[in-house]
């Protein structure tokens, strides 16, 4: 029998049945706007339900699961869409979308992520929050879970494909750092989105919002190039020794990137500079993420990953040695790969250290370090229209530090050792017990005077409102 020489009623009842039995198959169910909900908590419920959601949806999509507050859930996603013809093709992280012919000009519904993120609420009233391709959360409120791409409704006509999304029970969460948490007022990290204008449609408030993934292991890659965190030891009394990080009463993550093997301008410090980073921060109770000779791409999945370890809380750190050039008033970091044969290249080639902010400020943790060792000349002034030296100048958000090896519009000198002059004086002097990160920088920049016959001067942009040191005395 065809289904299509039935009539269209029982044509369409048909096919309701073999996606039923299908979904049975494989124990997901899946929806479409339904009228009632699923509670995945209630004993006999399906393993998960999955459901599609649509680039050109004007509408917030109904999962048809209903959200159990305290309860744990876990959603994934595959699947591909744009906002527009001329914008990259990605998946629900929403990274890399833009281009020449897609912009970043306002229109977002929630701030800090590109229009082809994937954001959720609980209840029609909820506050959004960001899903993006992987997300675990322990549910604040009781609700049905809707999801939406991260564009206002006005702005969706044009856009194409979809994110297949599964929502699931998850264990619940271990570590206290996993508790429901109000977020703070996310701020934009600058002028944000693409192609359309205009206010969002709701207001995001501060409202409870689900708390961050478990950390995923650290790939086998990054443990061979640096040494791995050290587990907890049993005394001989059979007391566990807590990491340095639990000890001193904060949770530190950095992503430390040395960028060095660059085709037509190389560079001999900055991979030794991030891997002596990276041990000094281990050293010191940091989670370390690792790259080097890092591609655009991988450098923008190590900032996602540093962004998602971050939603736990805690201090995080982005260090970055390498080229770095800056573009009408806007500082850029030169991957690897990056082919730079005009200055319009750079905003589709590099990555916008504005970027690092904006995630790292998203996160919404208790305070961020960024150090930039990226201001050396500029290899790729010639075929630029107008080449302006060294990094422009970037304000702190609350909270932060942003630190420079040299002041802005100036350059730094790459060093004749094994470190650059910059890196090296930051690594002499940051395991100093009870050193405050501000006289720590003093310390540094009084170094790199010294040792320069003052001809280059750090500098550092602080909105901090606490006290830290990266030794604090137990180390």
């Amino acid at each position: 029998m065809r289904i299509r020489s039935l009539p269209p009623t029982r044509r369409l009842a048909a096919s309701l049945a073999i996606l039923l039995l299908l979904a049975a198959c494989v124990g997901i169910q899946y929806t479409d706007q339904p009228l009632t909900s699923v509670d995945l908590t209630e004993p006999g419920a399906a393993s998960g339900v999955g459901t599609r959601v649509l680039a050109q949806a004007g509408e917030w999509r109904n999962t048809g699961v209903l959200m159990k507050q305290g309860a744990a859930y876990a959603l994934s996603t595959s699947g591909r869409w744009r906002a527009w013809p001329g914008c990259n093709w990605t998946d629900a992280d929403g990274l890399g979308m833009y281009t020449g012919l897609c912009l970043d000009l306002g229109g977002t519904i929630l701030k800090g992520w590109t229009h082809q993120a994937l954001i959720a609420k609980i209840g029609e009233a909820g506050a959004p929050f960001a899903v993006g391709k992987a997300f675990w959360f322990t549910a604040p409120a009781d609700g049905p879970l809707y999801l939406h791409i991260n564009e206002q409704d006005r702005g969706v006509w044009d856009n194409e494909g979809y994110v297949d999304v599964t929502i699931a029970l998850a264990a619940p969460p271990v570590a206290p750092s996993a508790s429901l948490a109000s977020p703070p007022v996310q701020q934009p990290p600058g002028a944000r989105a693409k192609k359309k204008v205009g206010s969002a449609s709701q207001a995001v408030q501060p409202q409870p919002q689900p708390a961050p993934a478990p950390l995923p292991p650290l790939p086998a890659a990054e443990a061979e190039a640096a040494e791995a965190l050290a587990p907890p030891v049993a005394a001989p009394s059979g007391a566990v020794h807590q990491p340095l990080a639990a000890r001193s009463g904060l949770r530190r993550v950095a992503l430390v990137i040395g960028n060095g093997a660059y085709p037509s301008a190389p560079l001999k410090n900055p991979v030794n500079d991030a891997r002596d980073m990276a041990r000094a921060l281990r050293g010191l109770g940091f989670e370390v993420i690792l790259r080097e000779n890092a591609s655009l791409r991988q450098m923008e999945d190590a900032v996602d990953e540093l962004w998602k370890r971050l939603r736990a809380g805690g201090a995080g750190l982005f260090f970055f040695a390498g080229h770095g050039l800056q573009v009408a008033g806007r500082n850029y970091l030169v991957p690897v790969d990056a082919r730079l044969q005009a200055e319009q290249d750079v905003k589709y080639r590099c990555m916008d250290a504005g970027l690092v902010l904006g995630r790292m400020e998203n996160a919404g943790n208790q305070l961020n370090i960024v150090i930039l060792d990226a201001c050396r000349n500029n290899p790729f002034a010639r075929s630029f229209r107008t080449s302006q030296e060294g990094l422009a100048k970037m304000d702190a958000p609350k909270g932060s530090l942003v630190a420079y090896a040299t002041a802005p519009d100036s350059v730094a000198a790459d060093g004749t050792g094994k470190n650059g002059i910059y890196t090296g004086q930051l690594l002499r002097h940051l395991r100093t017990p009870g050193l405050g990160i501000e006289e720590l920088f003093k310390r540094v920049r009084i170094g790199v005077l010294g040792e320069t016959s003052e001809k280059q001067v750090p500098w550092e942009s602080s909105s901090l409102t606490g006290y830290f040191t990266f030794n604090d005395g137990e180390r």
